[in-house]
C-alpha cells in the first residue's frame, strides 16, 4: 500500500489496526480465539487458514523489526535483549499453537473439499511440519536462537588497527584489492591474527550450539541433525546423497577451470605462487569505485533495475522514501546484509554493510531480488506460500544480479571499468561454488560425525580446503586455511542455509541464458516465478522460471560452457 510515495501498511482484514503482537497476553488471547473457532464448512476452514496468515504476519512484521534494530546497533545489548525477550516469550509460546493450527487444518474433514489448486502444497507443507514437531524443542530452539545472536555480537566488536586508523573487519576487505601486495599481505594476515584470537571462544560457542541442534534431531527421531535439517527444510525434490553427487561434480568440473583461471592471474601478476591474499586484487591493478556516497549507490541501482522493468526500479526508490534501507558499514553494526521481508507491508528491509566497492553494488542488487520477491508475493493469503525456501529465495536475488549486468554502466563510465565488473560477476558466479560445497560438506561431515573434537574438526576443514582448492598456496598458513570457517556466518546462525546457494546459482546462470537469448520472455517467466512464492514445489517452480531444477555432471557442464563463452565475449 502507497502514500505519497512511500509504502504503507496494508489493511488488516481479521485484526484491528491498533492490535499489536509485542506481548503474550494479547498475541495468546487471538491464537486461542482461532484455535476455539468452529468449522463446519469448507469455507470456515479457508477463513481460519486466512486468519491465522494475518496474525502470523503481524507477529513475523513485529519480529521483523526487533531483528532489523539488533543488527543495526549491534552494539546495544537493549536491542538484543529485546529481540531476545520477544523471541522466548511471543515467537518460541507462539509455535505449540502453530502445530496445533496446522493439525486443526490437517484433521479437518474438509480439508478434501479445499481447492487441490490452491491449497494442495499447503496440505504437504503443514503435514511435514506436523511430522517433525516436537514440542519439547521449543525451549531448546530459543536457546539455540540465543547462543546464535552471539556469534554477530561477537564479530560485530572485532576492530583493528591499519594504516594508523581503527577498522572493522568489513572495512579492511578493500585491502585485498590494494595492487601492493605487502599491504595485501599484511591486512589478511591481521584480520585472520584477530579471528584466531577469538577461535577458542568460538568453537566454544559452535559446540554449544551443535549440543542443542543434536538433541533437537534425536528429540524429533533423527539419526543425526543433518538429516533432520533436510527434512525441517522441506526439501521434498532431493536428497542428502544427491547434494554429495553435487560436490562430486563441482569438484570433477568446476575445479579444473577454476585452475585455469588462477594459472591465469598469476601471471598477469608476474607471482611465483598464488597466495590466499592475491585473489582479490585486480589483475591490472585497479580497484573499482562504483560511487562516492550512498544516495548516488541507491539512485544508480533504481535506474539499473528500472532497465530491467520499469516497475522494479520504482519499489526500490520507494524502500528508499520509506526509510527501509540501511546499507553503509559502520562500527556497531553486524556482519553481512539481508533482505528481511516486512509482511505487512507487503515490501522488505535491506540491511547491508557497503564501503564503496564493486561487492557492494552486487550485494545492493542481489538483495533488491529478495525484495521483488516480497512485493510479488504481497497480497498473498497463505503464510506458508509467502515462507519460500531457499531454492527459490536465492534463485530470485542470484538471478537479479545477472540480468542487470546489461546496465552496470550506471556506475561505470570507463569501458574497461564496466568490462572488468562484468568480468567479476561471471567468474565470480562460479568461483563461488567451490565455497558453496565447502561449507555444505563441513556441515554434512560435522552433523554425521557428532562426537569429533575441535581438533578433528578443524583438520577435516582444511581438508576440504584442499579438495576444491582452485590453485592457492596456504604454505606455513595451517591455522589460518583450518580458522577460515570461523567467519561464516551461516554456520552458526543458519545451519545447512548454504548449498542453495550454489542451486540457486545454476538457476540464476540459466535464467541469464534465456534473458541473453530471448530479453522481454524471459523477465515474464522470472516474474511468473517471484509471483508463484511457495504455491507449488521447487522444481515446478523452476520450470515455471524456464529453467531447469538439475545439478547434475551434464548440466553443470552445460552452464560452464555459457560462462566460458560469456567470458570470451567480453
Amino acid at each position: 500500500m502507497l502514500k505519497n510515495g512511500t509504502i504503507k501498511k496494508k489493511k488488516r482484514v481479521y485484526f484491528n489496526e491498533d492490535f499489536k503482537a509485542d506481548q503474550w497476553s494479547l498475541v495468546e488471547k487471538e491464537l486461542k480465539n482461532i484455535e476455539s473457532q468452529d468449522i463446519n464448512s469448507k469455507e470456515d476452514l479457508e477463513v481460519v487458514i486466512e486468519k491465522y496468515s494475518e496474525l502470523s504476519y503481524i507477529i513475523e512484521e513485529t519480529y521483523a523489526w526487533k531483528y532489523i534494530k539488533m543488527t543495526c546497533n549491534a552494539d546495544k545489548q537493549e536491542y538484543s535483549k529485546d529481540f531476545n525477550k520477544f523471541y522466548a516469550e511471543v515467537v518460541s509460546k507462539s509455535q505449540p499453537y502453530d502445530f496445533r493450527f496446522k493439525k486443526k487444518v490437517y484433521e479437518s474433514p474438509y480439508k478434501k473439499e479445499l481447492s487441490e489448486e490452491k491449497y494442495g502444497h499447503f496440505i504437504k507443507i503443514i503435514s511435514n511440519d506436523i511430522e517433525i514437531f516436537r514440542e519439547e524443542n521449543v525451549p531448546l530452539m530459543v536457546q539455540e536462537n540465543e547462543l546464535s545472536n552471539r556469534y554477530g555480537e561477537i564479530l560485530s566488536k572485532l576492530t583493528v588497527e591499519f594504516d594508523g586508523e581503527e577498522k572493522t573487519l568489513i572495512q579492511m576487505k578493500k585491502y585485498l584489492m590494494d595492487p601492493d601486495r605487502q599491504k595485501r599481505e599484511e591486512s589478511w594476515k591481521l584480520v585472520a591474527e584477530k579471528m584466531l584470537e577469538k577461535e577458542e571462544k568460538l568453537n566454544k560457542l559452535f559446540d554449544d550450539l551443535k549440543a542443542i541442534r543434536i538433541q533437537i534431531a534425536k528429540n524429533a527421531g533423527f539419526d543425526n541433525y543433518r538429516d533432520y535439517m533436510h527434512r525441517a527444510k522441506g526439501r521434498f525434490d532431493y536428497t542428502p546423497e544427491d547434494i554429495i553427487k553435487f560436490h562430486n561434480s563441482v569438484e570433477k568440473v568446476v575445479i579444473p577451470f577454476l585452475k585455469e583461471l588462477s594459472e591465469e592471474r598469476k601471471e598477469k601478476l608476474g607471482i611465483e605462487t598464488l597466495r590466499p591474499w592475491d585473489m582479490e586484487v585486480d589483475v591490472d591493478g585497479k580497484v573499482l569505485k562504483p560511487f562516492e556516497n550512498t544516495e548516488e549507490f541507491v539512485d544508480k541501482a533504481v535506474n539499473i533495475l528500472s532497465k530491467v522493468k520499469p516497475e522494479f526500479g520504482k519499489k526500490l526508490e520507494m524502500m528508499k522514501k520509506s526509510e527501509f534501507l540501511d546499507l553503509e558499514n559502520r562500527k556497531g553494526k553486524a556482519p553481512g546484509g539481508y533482505n528481511f521481508p516486512l509482511a505487512e507491508h507487503g515490501a522488505a528491509f535491506i540491511f547491508m554493510n557497503a564501503v564503496g566497492l564493486n561487492d557492494d553494488v552486487k550485494t545492493l542488487l542481489h538483495e533488491s531480488g529478495h525484495a521483488m520477491h516480497s512485493f510479488a508475493k504481497a497480497n498473498e493469503k497463505i503464510s506458508q506460500y509467502k515462507d519460500v525456501p531457499s531454492e527459490l529465495a536465492e534463485l530470485a536475488s542470484m538471478s537479479m544480479e545477472l540480468l542487470t549486468l546489461e546496465y552496470l554502466n550506471e556506475y561505470y563510465d570507463d569501458e574497461s571499468d564496466l568490462r572488468k565488473a562484468k568480468k567479476d560477476q561471471l567468474e565470480g558466479t562460479i568461483q563461488f561454488l567451490p565455497w558453496a560445497m565447502i561449507v555444505d560438506a563441513f556441515q554434512q561431515w560435522i552433523y554425521t560425525n557428532p562426537n569429533h573434537t575441535v581438533e578433528e574438526r578443524t583438520e577435516y576443514f582444511r581438508s576440504l580446503m584442499e579438495r576444491f582448492n582452485k590453485g592457492v598456496d596456504w604454505s606455513n598458513l595451517d591455522s589460518e586455511k583450518g580458522s577460515r570457517w570461523l567467519r561464516q556466518l551461516h554456520i552458526f546462525e543458519v545451519p545447512f542455509y548454504y548449498i542453495e546457494y550454489a542451486i540457486s546459482q545454476l538457476g540464476a546462470i540459466a535464467i541469464y541464458k534465456n534473458y541473453k537469448e530471448n530479453g522481454a520472455k524471459a523477465i515474464e517467466e522470472y516474474e511468473n516465478f517471484l509471483n508463484l512464492g511457495y504455491s507449488r514445489s521447487v522444481s515446478d517452480i523452476y520450470r515455471a522460471a524456464g529453467i531447469r531444477f538439475d545439478f547434475s555432471e551434464e548440466y553443470i557442464k552445460e552452464i560452464i560452457g555459457f560462462i566460458k563463452k560469456e567470458l570470451a565475449e567480453i
